[in-house]
């Protein structure tokens, strides 16, 4: 198992990521931008990248990928 190349950061004193979006920042919503436009119609604008979740798409959450990936 590897540390995710795609997490939003590391884990301090780990060899792993923090398994949250890099987009988002793991709160599941939109840039500034998209919350701006989201505000002024009346709903908050879920992360396009990972859905709502705040997860990373590319290890689901958990910080580590496999080797050969």
């Amino acid at each position: 198992m590897a540390k995710c190349p795609d997490c939003d950061s590391i884990k301090i004193l780990s060899d792993e990521g923090d398994g949250k979006c890099d987009y988002c920042h793991g709160d599941g919503y939109g840039g500034m931008l998209d919350r701006v436009v989201g505000g002024l119609v009346g709903e908050e604008p879920e992360c396009w990248k990972c859905h709502g979740t705040g997860m990373c798409q590319t290890c689901g959450g958990t910080g580590v990928v496999d080797d050969d990936e």
